[in-house]
């Protein structure tokens, strides 16, 4: 059932693009909130989950905005999990914020979930999808690399990253730049790097930080962009629009 629920929610994302053999940069689509929770309660956190899923205001929420949801676990950071809302555009996000903050049963999802994590290390961000390549819909296993970028200059990294992964573009499964729109005090842009394993996901990323073309990018953007912070996510479960 697991693997059904996650098939399901893997072809509902794909509506954002087609999906493209080549594994090759090309301009994103869709807008993404990343709600961060240090979770201290595991299993109640997930049933909180589990409880507005099924309920009506979850179904007219889907139904109506398209919403797609995948919670994440997350080791290398503060915060223990992520759960990831995914429009197609910023018409279906507001659409969905306004169902999502006018029914009972996301209010009490709220609730539960102060109950079940550290209420005050929560924070999200919203990011629009810049640039991918393969598709991440497919992976479950990412590298997020968080980093702020100096202003005016997003053109100069953005140019250093297309020039590393054209010789970079068979290490992962997909990969691509998210730019934090909304939150965006710490950090402007988010990198990913996509698998399926992370055994494979290290050996992809070992291979590419030895590499002269990382070398290369590091110089580039050495005095462009600091460094926050690079964690692992790992999908737990997905709730797609379409069931």
């Amino acid at each position: 059932m697991k693997n059904k629920i996650i098939y399901l929610f893997l072809t509902a994302l794909l509506s954002f693009n087609l999906f493209s053999n080549e594994n090759t940069l090309r301009p994103g689509s869709g807008v993404y909130e990343f709600h961060f929770f240090n979770v201290t309660n595991p299993a109640g956190f997930v049933a909180a989950i589990e409880t507005f899923d099924s309920s009506s205001c979850a179904e007219k929420w889907r139904n109506e905005s398209g919403a797609n949801v995948g919670l994440y676990s997350r080791m290398g950071g503060g915060h223990s999990h992520i759960i990831l809302v995914a429009y197609e555009n910023y018409d279906m996000m507001q659409k969905g914020q306004n169902i999502f903050a006018s029914c009972a049963a996301s209010s009490e999802m709220n609730v539960a979930f102060d109950k079940t994590s550290v209420s005050e290390d929560y924070y999200n961000y919203v990011t629009e999808l810049v640039l991918e390549a393969g598709d991440w819909r497919l992976n479950t296993v990412f590298s997020n690399i968080e980093v702020k970028v100096k202003t005016g200059s997003q053109a100069s990294y953005l140019e250093a990253y297309k020039l590393l992964t054209d010789s970079t573009a068979d290490s992962f499964g997909s990969y691509g730049i998210n730019r934090v729109v909304y939150g965006n005090k710490y950090v402007s842009h988010m990198l990913y790097n996509g698998s399926n394993s992370i055994q494979e996901l290290n050996d992809a990323l070992d291979e590419v930080y030895a590499s002269n073309e990382f070398k290369s990018f590091n110089r580039k953007v050495g005095n462009i962009r600091k460094l926050v912070n690079s964690t692992l996510a790992q999908l737990v479960k997905a709730y797609p629009a379409e069931r």
